[in-house]
């Protein structure tokens, strides 16, 4: 979920949406890190707060993308880093990484919810960490190709794009492009391939 939110911070502000990026951007370490500090300590997982935070202070400034780039990618391997605490086994563990796809997706789907009422969006925010989710899902999806057979793997990718269609981009569109029910229809295909492993 922290990459997610990076994710969507990264396209808003190389979109020029930079106001709109800096919360996201923060949801990291506001949201996540502290629900998870005491799991860190107990693994014996580096701290990483301080890079969080350095790139939210640094995004603050404003200025070019390529400013920053550093800065994000330190937070992103800081994260990547405290995910490879995970048991060897369960990172070639299909039904392991089936099923954490399978969370990202179901925020996503509760966030889209959050976001639209009666074909308006109420909350853009929220559309924008479900995009960073299903982005985030996705991601690992083809990083993991290899744990899944090929028509299963093709069939996952194409349901990700059906699905992806809710979000044109990390920029909410003037009206939703799916209602949440079309979303859910679109995400049933994906929770069912996903659920089988």
């Amino acid at each position: 979920m922290m990459k997610g939110h990076l994710a969507v911070a990264r396209e808003l502000y190389q979109a020029g949406e930079q106001t709109a990026a800096q919360p996201h951007f923060g949801h990291p370490l506001h949201e996540h890190y502290e629900p998870l500090e005491s799991a860190f300590e107990a693994r014996g997982v580096e701290h990483f707060e301080g890079t969080l935070e350095a790139l939210v202070e640094e995004v603050r400034e404003g200025g070019e993308w390529g400013d920053h780039a550093d800065a994000y990618a330190a937070a992103v391997g800081a994260i990547d880093a405290a995910m490879q605490d995970v048991d060897g086994e369960l990172r070639e563990d299909v039904t392991f990484q089936s099923r954490v796809q399978l969370a990202l997706l179901r925020q996503a789907m509760h966030e889209y919810e959050e976001a639209v009422d009666d074909g308006q969006f109420v909350n853009v925010l929220e559309y924008q960490d479900s995009r960073g989710f299903v982005l985030t899902a996705k991601a690992l999806l083809e990083v993991q190709s290899e744990l899944y057979d090929d028509e299963a793997y093709g069939e996952l990718l194409a349901a990700y794009e059906d699905a992806l269609a809710a979000w044109p981009s990390a920029v909410a569109p003037e009206a939703p492009v799916m209602t949440p029910g079309e979303l859910s229809a679109a995400m049933f295909k994906l929770e069912a391939e996903l659920g089988e492993y």
